[in-house]
Formats: C-alpha cells, structure tokens, sequence
C-alpha cells in the first residue's frame, strides 16, 4: 500500500507543504480500497498526574487515503475501524487531518466526528533585536505559581463548556501545578504575566524549542516554539490583554532567532478562533473527534 500513502503525501503536500505526512507504524494497520489506516489507543488513569484535554479512553486512527474520491475512501476505512472498537463510558474517537486537505473530510462529518481542536502555526521573520518590554507585561516568577494555578484552572473550565475537555477532576489542581511549576523550573522566561492596577489578568507560555520536541514534528520547519497556554481573566477581555501577552511572546520568540510558533485552540471556542487569526495564525493540523459513548 505504499501507492496509497505516496499518493496521500503528495496530495496534502499539495494543499499544505507545511504539514508533515509520517510513515504509517504499527503491526494492525486497517487496508480497504485506496486507504490505509493505524489504530493505537491510549487510556489515562482518572487520577494520573496529567491534564485531562480529552476522553480518558481516546482511540485514533491515523489515516491514508487516495484515489479520485478521497471522501468514499476515507469512509470505507472509518467504518472498518469503527466496527472493531468497544463501546465503553467517556470514551472517544480521533482523526487528525490536513486543515487545508478538504476533500476527504465529508467522510467524518457524516460519521458524527466534529472538529474537536486546532494545531495552528505562524510564520514571521527572526529578528536580531531584544525584545522590548510591553506595558502591563513582566516574566512570571516563582512566587506566581498560586495565581497562575487559578487562572490554568479558570482556562481549563472554560474550555470545559465545548464538550470535549472533560472539566476539572480532583487530581486536575495539582496535576496544573506539577505542569506549571515544571514550566518555571526551565528558566528560560518563556511565560509571562499581565496586570493591571496591580492585579493579574493574564498568562501566556511558551515552550522553547528546547522543549517542544513533541509538537514539533508536526510541521515542516524548525526550530519551533509551542503556546502552551493563554487564559485572560472575562473582566480583561476585549480590552487587548491577550493582544498584548502575544505581541511579547512573539517579540521574544523572534529575538530568539524562532521562526515558527505553533499553538493548539479549541474549534468551538468563539474567542479562540478569531483572537489566533488576528495574531497570524493559521490552521494546520484540525483533529476531529467524536463520542464513541458518551460519559455516564
């Protein structure tokens, strides 16, 4: 089935030459007629020390299609791998796929899949010039850590209301904090704060290259920065916080000789959608999802 996936390639290089096609993996691969399929499922203990942004039991197909109608191909092989699984509570269905790859993508709305969230990427020239200081912006430091923790945890229900993130569990505080305190530990400045009459209204961080290893070989280029996170607090929006919290990361970031920044968003998230495209962003990668059964 090399064809298929050498077809595919070209197919999505075609639409996005920044989108990377890996080689398919695994012993199980699923074949039907032009597609190509690797199930994996990953299952997360419900007091792991992680944050939750999806089923705890989360099956995903990576998938290959060709031939001259992408849709009828890709829609053969999700009712193949559909038929294979269980049903079980709070579990779900994965695809991730091209955002700019449409044809195939009639198959999934037609199976119940939504676009779930978005891998968006924004290219801008580096710059040998130091990052200015923004009004209303500094560095996060270590005695941060509590507010810091309130507003990922105010981010995560937010992001709760889609349907998709499951809302806070009671292993979620510390299992935030772990992530954020990690984030401090690096040293590398990447995450700041924004105030206003002396309270905290907004976080954004950033992971360094250094540490986005696991994202990055998602798109064609490098080196590459991740937004880990960005939360302004509903009294500050709509009045540049977050505006503002990019606009330095993104400073920084070219000053660091970064091209390339990724950032994951919520699709349904009416603020998440049009704030990442004012700030030059751009879909790459949309991961489609669905309710295999739907949480007791």
């Amino acid at each position: 089935m090399s064809d298929v996936i050498e077809a595919h390639r070209e197919r999505v290089r075609a639409a996005d030459p920044l989108v990377t096609v890996a080689d398919l993996g695994g012993a199980d691969l699923i074949e039907t007629a032009d597609a190509l399929g690797a199930p994996s499922v990953t299952v997360a203990a419900p007091d792991a020390p992680t944050v939750r942004w999806g089923p705890l039991t989360t099956h995903t197909l990576h998938a290959r299609v060709a031939g001259g109608d992408p849709a009828r191909a890709l829609g053969h092989l999700l009712d193949r791998w559909i038929s294979t699984l269980h049903t079980e509570p709070d579990a779900g269905l994965v695809v991730s796929w091209p955002s700019r790859d449409t044809a195939p993508v009639a198959a999934l709305v037609r199976r119940g899949f939504a676009p779930r969230t978005v891998l968006a990427v924004r290219l801008a020239p580096a710059s040998a010039a130091p990052a200015r200081p923004s009004p209303g912006v500094r560095r996060a430091e270590w005695d941060d850590l509590d507010v810091m923790c309130r507003l990922y945890l105010e981010l995560i229900d937010y992001e709760a209301q889609f349907g998709w993130v499951p809302p806070a569990l009671p292993s979620t505080a510390a299992a935030a904090r772990a992530e954020l305190a990690g984030k401090l530990a690096r040293g590398d400045g990447w995450c700041w704060l924004a105030e206003r009459d002396g309270e905290v209204t907004g976080m954004l961080s950033v992971h360094h290259p250094d540490h986005a290893g696991q994202i990055a070989p998602a798109v064609r280029a490098s080196p590459v920065a991740y937004v880990g996170s960005l939360y302004a607090r509903p009294g500050s929006r709509g009045r540049g916080t977050g505006a503002v919290l990019a606009g330095h990361a993104h400073a920084v970031v070219a000053a660091a000789g970064v091209e390339t920044v990724l950032v994951h968003y919520v699709a349904a998230n009416p603020l998440s959608v049009p704030f990442w495209s004012r700030q030059g962003y751009r879909p790459l990668v949309t991961t489609w999802g669905r309710w295999l059964r739907q949480p007791v």
